[in-house]
């Protein structure tokens, strides 16, 4: 028990719930059998000093108390109030026209390569070059970009 309290004093009905509960754990890990179990627990319920309390659970292990994750043992504690860590500069794809104009680049240059293949496979007759109305919103959307700080 608490070296604070005096074997005389009485205990609170809180102090009878944490000693009910190790008596709890303790059975439920093997430490006790039911008949001590029983018994332990009747005397826990007529005694009133924690004098009596004590012999209750002297031969029990002392009370497990919360760990802290060993995961979070090894972070880097947080910044004091004021302190701002450095930012840490954003991983930029490149400044190419295709990094410029997002997943429409990619498209318009799918319609250019198929534009290509088709006048290949007619013999070198050319078709007009249809894929210039994606390059036109391509071009603004590039044209818009190219303005931007980032």
């Amino acid at each position: 028990m608490p070296s604070q309290y005096q074997p005389h004093q009485r205990f609170t009905e809180a102090d009878r719930d944490k000693i009910a509960g190790r008596l709890r754990d303790a059975f439920a890990d093997g430490r006790l059998d039911q008949p001590e179990f029983s018994s332990r627990l009747d005397q826990l319920y007529a005694v009133q000093t924690y004098g009596e309390l004590e012999p209750l659970v002297r031969d029990l292990p002392p009370v497990r108390t919360y760990q802290t994750p060993a995961v979070v043992q090894n972070t880097t504690p947080a910044p004091a109030p004021g302190d701002f860590p450095e930012r840490q500069p954003k991983n930029k794809r490149g400044n190419g026209l295709v990094a410029l104009g997002g997943g429409f680049g990619g498209i318009v240059l799918l319609n250019v390569v198929i534009w290509f293949v088709i006048g290949i496979g007619n013999g070198g007759h050319w078709p007009n070059f249809w894929p210039v109305w994606l390059l036109i919103p391509w071009a603004f959307i590039v044209l818009g970009q190219l303005g931007k700080r980032r």
